[in-house]
């Protein structure tokens, strides 16, 4: 029929009109009959109609009675019976993986679906906060309403006005073909690349400018028309996202470690079930979350695979005991807040913070390697430079990137020199003075309401601002090492593999130096010592440590037996 119908429509338009293209004169005078007829047939070419809103045909501009009626290659290949993507659109549409529906949002989704069958309305908000399953949530009502799924790159669209109007269209009309809906991310549409749009602005133009089914996400309640309906999602917790490990998962680790995983990973339903798909063994689901978390903070920090554990620091016996009493506060979260009942009395403040305090090279960057390490995670070292800004609060969202991205990625988050962030607040005498207090204050709330663990090394602890360090779960001042110690760290600053000769290890800890500076001489020892293609010895630690102590400002004296071998 489609054939025999452009067949007629060609051999008449060549036989009568003289032209090679089908016009409205043509389609009224094959389709109009009576004037009536007619007059519906001519309805039927407006640009509301169906026809044009959804490009079926096009007219190369201002339509006339003797205008082209044309259809592109999509059109035409769909008609006999070939389906594809339009290309236009392929940068633009992303086929959605959205995980498994979380069982606490089925009773608002079911109440949602239904709303949206009983009165025909084609466009809803789900909001909630980041990995709360919103995406989880619009799949299962696209689902329940027979549809399938498919995002939009809201920042690819141009903001030209007519071409972004042609891709809304176009995008309508590959919706309608495909039976799906469209998500609209609403939080990634906003910014410097949406020209600045809000989060309404941007989803109130999507909602009216798509013209079908279309669910957008949202961080917060929107104000938009009270015939959009609108529900809100509440953030997963552990239980919620244990029971979505279980679903997913194809053989889970035992019950202890899932629920390990679950307190400590804030992943979302989506991130559950990629990493689930990818996971072939359980003990390798750790170390999976591990990687996948740490990837928003990638651009924020720099992120450190710790290289020390318990055998490789040197310190008194009471401060590695702070040290492992942190561990543990990480590690059993999920036993004391979850079936030790702690979880009920304390909703906020459930994240660890630790402050490293000591002088310099003492091992607090060493320490919290060590707590990473055994904690089998990522230590993201926070660099300053590009948080801290002179521009009027953008010191403040800096921070909120790094600790949004914290939150997501369970990496215990590091704060070298600290005091430079968490200064006191100063007596205002100026605009400059408030806005800095300003930022101390977001600070301190952030702080206390950090769900992961975040450990601040400062030489200055005394610079610090009270009310931060009453905020603190633990303030651990890392001492000088005494002799006893830094022969110990002598002992550990040569691998097997670095050949030694007669080194004097009770002569070497009279050097009154930290730890970091032990490892710096024992590097340019051993540099020394393979430039001579010899063990590094006495002599050739004689010469870094006068190095050394020349760097900082201080008089060696040798004994006579160690400057010379």
């Amino acid at each position: 029929q489609i054939d025999a119908a452009f067949g007629a429509l060609y051999g008449y338009a060549h036989d009568r009109v003289s032209i090679a293209w089908a016009t409205p004169h043509l389609a009224l005078d094959l389709f109009g009959g009576g004037p009536e007829e007619r007059g519906q047939a001519w309805s039927r070419l407006s640009p509301e109609a169906p026809l044009r809103r959804f490009v079926l045909l096009t007219t190369g501009g201002a339509m006339s009675m003797l205008s082209p009626l044309e259809t592109d290659e999509r059109i035409a290949r769909f008609l006999i019976g070939e389906n594809y993507v339009d290309p236009r659109l392929q940068s633009l549409l992303v086929p959605l993986a959205a995980g498994h529906c979380p069982e606490r949002h089925r009773p608002s989704i079911d109440a949602l679906t239904s709303q949206m069958r009983t009165s025909a309305q084609f466009k809803a908000v789900i909001c909630g906060p980041p990995r709360s399953g919103r995406r989880a949530a619009a799949a299962e009502v696209a689902s329940q309403l027979g549809l399938g799924l498919a995002e939009l790159k809201t920042r690819h669209l141009p903001d030209a006005s007519e071409a972004r109007g042609l891709l809304l269209a176009l995008l309508a009309r590959e919706a309608a073909l495909g039976t799906f809906a469209v998500l609209v991310d609403g939080s990634a549409a906003t910014g410097p690349q949406a020209g600045g749009r809000s989060q309404r602005d941007t989803v109130e133009d999507l909602l009216q400018g798509i013209d079908g089914m279309v669910l957008a996400i949202a961080d917060q309640r929107l104000d938009l028309a009270a015939s959009v309906p609108q529900v809100r999602l509440a953030p997963l917790d552990a239980a919620d996202r244990h029971a979505l490990w279980r679903r997913s998962l194809v053989s889970p680790p035992d019950a202890d470690e899932l629920e390990k995983i679950a307190e400590h990973f804030p992943l979302s339903p989506a991130k559950i079930a990629e990493i689930a798909k990818g996971c072939t063994q359980a003990e390798a689901l750790w170390p999976l979350c591990r990687e996948h978390s740490g990837r928003e903070l990638a651009d924020l920090a720099e992120r450190m695979r710790p290289r020390f554990g318990w055998d490789d620091i040197v310190l008194p016996a009471h401060f590695i005991h702070d040290l492992k009493a942190l561990v543990s506060q990480v590690e059993f979260r999920a036993q004391v807040y979850g079936r030790g009942g702690f979880g009920r009395k304390l909703v906020r403040g459930r994240g660890v913070t630790a402050l490293f305090a000591g002088p310099s090279g003492v091992g607090k960057t060493m320490a919290a390697e060590v707590v990473a390490s055994a904690l089998g995670l990522d230590l993201c070292r926070i660099d300053l430079s590009g948080i801290i800004s002179k521009y009027i609060g953008e010191t403040e969202r800096n921070l909120r990137r790094v600790f949004d991205a914290a939150e997501a990625g369970g990496a215990v988050l590091f704060f070298d020199e600290a005091d430079a962030l968490f200064g006191k607040r100063s007596e205002v005498k100026d605009s400059h003075d408030r806005y800095a207090n300003i930022e101390v204050s977001y600070l301190l709330q952030r702080m206390e309401a950090y769900s992961g663990l975040a450990i601040l090394a400062t030489n200055l602890k005394s610079h610090l601002d009270t009310a931060f360090l009453r905020r603190l779960r633990y303030v651990i001042d890392i001492p000088f090492p005494d002799a006893g110690e830094r022969r110990a760290i002598w002992q550990k600053a040569f691998p097997p593999e670095t050949a030694v000769h007669n080194l004097d290890f009770d002569l070497l800890s009279r050097l009154d130096i930290a730890g970091g500076n032990i490892m710096v001489v024992a590097v340019n020892a051993a540099f020394l010592a393979a430039a001579e293609k010899a063990p590094v010895g006495m002599s050739h630690i004689a010469r870094a440590a006068r190095s050394e102590f020349r760097k900082l400002d201080r008089e060696l004296r040798l004994p006579w037996t160690m400057d010379h071998g």
